[in-house]
């Protein structure tokens, strides 16, 4: 064998398969998984093996139309004969098509030309048969002010919701040497004189529905998921800007795969409990929360006279995002469950 031809071996192909499932499953990105799938026939083996998926779904707006999806009959017509061709060459890859010269390189969504936002999860994941763990990032709704950024929530699903966890507040800064309060137990007892306004209720009240109408949202968008991989034993879907998720353990996931048909409602009957302070100082954090927000909702046969949320709390909030944030909003709760006033309201299924 001459020097030129042994350079041209390539030394990729003598990793064993077991090495190659390892660096699949460390790159998890379903569209980069999906992409490699289509560089050879191991590849296109191999993916399928891949346990730890993560599905990032852009918004549509960054993608351009499908190939021969133009209004004009007459280029519909020469064209028609290519899109046997072009189903064929996709039926493997749902995910990603190559792009048009034509389209901009500057656009980061626009390399490729593909049905990624149009499809379900279920769809894009198809070939995916052994999935053990599945992280989804949905598009956030962007409809929302400056007062969502400091809005987090967290929904715990089985094939109902079985709890949720909310803070939240109007504005975040940090706490001034003049503001600072060394007294003990005494803003405690200053927070409880503190009552809530009606509209700060109605703004509250506004949170909850929304929270609650977004995590129902997603649990419905795993449904069909989680009936077709039947190896799943662990899910988080977020949103893009980490402002909430929904998490479901194996018992959950196996309790969804069993039940979902014979609940037709996703929320059963709720009791909310809340906890308010106008302005709640955070020493570990160093920064002042005004309007500070702690929720707590749990379907109304699971609350006890001796269950105040605290158990929840205690375990953290896990919310998406960096460490200083994180720890924030955990302090922001661990603060609030203490306070003796809470407010209580129940709500209907739906």
């Amino acid at each position: 064998m001459s020097i030129h031809e042994e350079n041209e071996e390539d030394l990729f192909d003598r990793l064993p398969d077991a090495s190659l499932l390892t660096i699949f499953d460390k790159l998890q990105d379903a569209k980069s998984l999906s992409i490699s799938s289509s560089l050879c026939k191991r590849f296109r083996f191999l993916t399928t093996q891949t346990q730890h998926i993560s599905l990032a779904i852009p918004s549509q707006k960054y993608h351009k139309s499908l190939p021969f999806s133009s209004t004009n009959k007459f280029i519909r017509f020469f064209l028609k004969p290519f899109q046997f061709v072009y189903r064929q060459i996709s039926q493997w890859n749902p995910i990603c098509m190559p792009c048009d010269n034509t389209q901009k390189k500057s656009d980061s969504y626009s390399c490729c030309t593909c049905s990624y936002a149009s499809s379900s999860p279920t769809e894009i994941l198809r070939n995916f048969t052994e999935i053990k763990e599945l992280e989804i990032r949905v598009p956030s709704n962007g409809g929302g002010g400056d007062s969502d950024s400091l809005l987090k929530w967290k929904g715990e699903f089985g094939s109902q919701l079985k709890n949720c966890l909310i803070v939240g507040g109007i504005s975040l800064s940090p706490i001034c040497n003049n503001d600072r309060i060394d007294n003990g137990d005494a803003p405690i007892r200053e927070l409880e004189l503190q009552r809530m306004t009606n509209e700060d209720l109605k703004l509250r009240i506004v949170w909850i529905i929304s929270s609650l109408i977004a995590a129902s949202a997603r649990h419905c968008l795993l449904e069909e998921v989680i009936k077709e991989k039947k190896l799943l034993n662990k899910v988080v879907i977020m949103d893009d800007i980490g402002q909430g998720k929904v998490c479901m353990n194996g018992e959950q996931v196996e309790e969804m795969r069993r039940d979902a048909e014979v609940f037709s409602s996703k929320m059963p009957a709720l009791k909310v409990k809340m906890w308010y302070s106008p302005e709640l100082e955070l020493p570990e954090g160093g920064c002042v929360m005004k309007g500070a927000t702690l929720v707590v909702v749990k379907p109304v046969e699971e609350w006890s006279k001796a269950d105040d949320g605290g158990d929840l709390v205690a375990k953290g909030f896990g919310f998406a995002g960096d460490g200083k944030e994180e720890k924030v909003f955990d302090e922001v709760a661990r603060a609030l469950v203490k306070l003796e006033r809470s407010y209580s309201l129940e709500m209907n299924s739906f």
